[in-house]
């Protein structure tokens, strides 16, 4: 007797295994999935910053002795920014040799100059070659 119940057993292990792939391919199976595009779009952005009055960035420093020594970042200035600009945000990347980011600092927009100075530490000022800036919403 135990081997007809050890068979029935195995058949219904079987069965389940059976069943519950069954049940997997068919979740599979309700997948509709496509792929086969690609969309991609530009748009022009009003700009709250007149043309005719650029921002300027400034950059104030301090002396470090702490690794090497040398003048760093310590904070990054932002001037003639209009009064549309205020309040929105402003985010300031940094960039060294061959583009390569050195730091990002952001904070609030205020008409005139805005002074963001939480700037990461130990930007040696001397690596600063370009700076990217975007004022947004």
């Amino acid at each position: 007797m135990s081997s007809a119940s050890n068979r029935r057993k195995a058949s219904a292990v079987a069965l389940a295994v059976v069943g519950l792939a069954g049940l997997s391919l068919a979740s599979a199976a309700t997948l509709n999935l496509s792929g086969s595009t690609l969309a991609a779009n530009t748009a022009t952005v009003a700009s709250c910053q007149p043309t005719a009055t650029p921002v300027t960035v400034g950059f104030t420093t301090a002396f470090s002795v702490a690794t090497s020594p040398s003048y760093k970042v310590a904070s990054v200035q932002l001037k003639s920014v209009d009064a549309a600009c205020a309040a929105k945000d402003v985010r300031v990347t940094l960039l060294g040799a061959g583009d390569a980011v050195l730091g990002e600092v952001a904070g609030k927009a205020a008409t005139g100059t805005t002074t963001l100075a939480s700037v990461p530490a130990g930007i040696a000022a001397a690596a600063v070659e370009k700076v990217a800036v975007v004022i947004s919403d």
